[in-house]
């Protein structure tokens, strides 16, 4: 008879926290550079993640636990600090780091976890393969992705109007017509 069908291969993302569960860690936001002399250092985090960095949660930068001492918002998105890293040539040591946590909140309808969009196939409006998405990019203004082509790597904000179709279960997403993206383009 026919071969039984592979099991589905899980999608998970590379890092797990060092504590007992081995649960995937969960995205929720990246470091940016440091901020004053006393450990603050730039948050790129979506508001509704904002909850996990509440003084005394603990989060994990690259994979390494930490708990959150201070969070304040600042012109361009937020400025946390961390209880280990108490000056600015501390906080130099996690700059650009990725932030995860154990656990993962509860997503409202339209909000997405990046490791879910990453490797969907990206299709025009009228349904042809443009590309991949490669890569979630956080932006203080806007989040975009990056999406590989033929023609090389493109950065489409991922706001409604440009990514209007988002489909995880059946493996894809639908931008709409950018300038620049689809390969007849003039410019």
């Amino acid at each position: 008879g026919p071969l039984p069908a592979p099991p589905p291969k899980k999608r998970e993302l590379p890092l797990t926290s060092s504590s007992s569960t081995d649960k995937p860690a969960s995205r929720v936001g990246r470091l940016g550079r440091p901020h004053g002399l006393n450990g603050f250092i730039g948050l790129y985090v979506d508001d509704a993640d904002v909850i996990h960095f509440e003084p005394g949660c603990q989060v994990f930068l690259d994979g390494h636990a930490y708990v959150v001492r201070a969070i304040r918002r600042a012109d361009k998105g937020h400025q946390v600090a961390f209880e280990a890293l108490e000056d600015r040539a501390a906080a130099e040591t996690v700059r650009g780091a990725e932030v995860t946590v154990a656990e993962r909140r509860e997503l409202d309808p339209g909000e997405y976890w990046p490791e879910d969009l990453i490797g969907l196939s990206v299709i025009s409006d009228d349904g042809s393969k443009l590309g991949v998405v490669s890569e979630v990019l956080f932006g203080s203004a806007q989040d975009r992705l990056l999406i590989d082509t033929s023609q090389g790597r493109f950065e489409v904000p991922f706001v409604d109007a440009l990514v209007p179709v988002v489909d995880i279960e059946s493996g894809y997403v639908q931008v709409g017509d950018l300038p620049g993206l689809l390969s007849d383009s003039t410019s």
